[in-house]
Parts: structure tokens; sequence; C-alpha cells
């Protein structure tokens, strides 16, 4: 119920990604099928979590990552999807300087993050409980310090953290409703942003000489 909801969100944000190249920050596999078959789709997975070989019966596109240091050229995607990543992080703002590094000029990014004001952020039995909310405002400004341009947002997960039977029922309308009065509750957030060429970025220092490899775009390919 939950993945099939969160979907819809972000099939209404980002309709069609046909021929791009998409890089996934965090744990978002279950959500990207949808694009499989018309773009090229990359997963990041946190490097303290680790991680399997994905997707089944196909070549690997999946890797473990520091979210502050991705192992990518500058300007290499065309949009990046950062899900149920930035409330287990220790600095949003070095995870999505990153993102702008191998974002492409004007290229998107979509945020998805639990809602501080939702009732799954605050209940135990729910996955969206674990690490820190955020609201819409947070993300925003988050975003600006980033040089990124937020340009649409959206709440889903409206139906109530349970699993009775009568609820999961009626879950299709409690999204509509929700949404229809763009009630505040909803589970997560979601959050367009566009990379923002003219925008002053903030460099972090380099504090370390770690060395790793990065990808090169014809090993991302074959």
């Amino acid at each position: 119920m939950v993945r099939r909801h969160v979907q819809h969100a972000i099939s209404k944000l980002w309709p069609s990604l046909h021929g791009k190249r998409i890089l996934v920050v965090g744990y978002g596999i279950p959500y990207v099928k949808l694009w499989l078959k018309e773009a090229q789709v990359f997963c990041a997975l946190p490097a303290r979590m680790g991680a399997m070989p994905w997707p089944n019966h196909a070549p690997n596109k999946c890797i473990l990552s520091w979210e502050h240091e991705q192992p990518f050229p500058d300007d290499f995607f065309d949009a990046i999807l950062v899900m149920h990543c930035l409330e287990f992080c220790q600095d949003e703002l070095a995870v999505l300087n990153e993102c702008n590094r191998i974002l492409k000029d004007k290229g998107h990014i979509l945020t998805i993050a639990a809602n501080r004001s939702g009732a799954w952020s605050h209940r135990e039995i729910s996955p969206l409980a674990m690490g820190r909310p955020f609201s819409t405002g947070q993300l925003d400004r988050a975003y600006q310090k980033c040089a990124f341009k937020a340009t649409q947002s959206a709440l889903a997960l409206y139906t109530p953290p349970t699993d009775r039977a009568w609820v999961q029922k009626y879950s299709e309308t409690f999204e509509k409703l929700g949404t229809k009065l763009q009630a505040p509750m909803g589970g997560v957030i979601l959050l367009e942003g566009q990379k923002d060429i003219h925008a002053c970025l903030v460099i972090r220092s380099n504090e370390t000489s770690k060395r790793f490899i990065r990808f090169t775009p014809a090993a991302m390919n074959s």
C-alpha cells in the first residue's frame, strides 16, 4: 500500500524520464521500476548499510557509497531521486551539495522524506518514525543553501499508519481526500528542485585527502 501511493505521487511529479540518466540515493529501489524500461537507472545505497546486486537477472546497477562522496563525474546525471536518505545522514547539506555536483546543469532533483507533521513519523511501528523527519520549509531552505530552486511539491500517505483491514480497504479514499483538501499531514514530503546554475554554491573545504575510484560514463553504460 505504501509503495503504491508513493509511486503514484512520484509519477505525477515526474511523468516521463525517457532517455534520461537517473541516480537514486538512499532506499529507493522499490520505487524506480517504472523507469527501468525508459531510462538508465543507477542506485547508490548508503555504505554503512550494505546492499545486494540489483536488478535481478540483469547487469548490476547498484553500488555502495558515502552519500556526501559519490564516485561519479561532475554533471553526470539528468535527474536524482533522494529517497529516505536525509533522515539518517549527519549532514543533509553535504548530501545535497554532492547531488548538485553530479547533476547536470538545469537537472532535476526529487527529495522524499518523512513529514514532521504526518502521523507516520510519530508511530513507532512505522519505518518513517526512524530518523529525523522534515518539514517542506526545512527542505526548501536546504535546497536554497545548496543551489537548488524548488519547483513543485506534494504530500503522500494520508492513510493512517495501521494494518487494520478497513483502513487498508479505504486507503485510496484517504489519499484522494487528503490531496484534494491539501491537508498538511501526509506521511511523506516530495519536493522537486532544479539545479540553479546562477546561484552561489558554498563548497565544503577538503578536510581529508581520501582517494577513491570514480565511475566513468563508459563504466556506467557497460
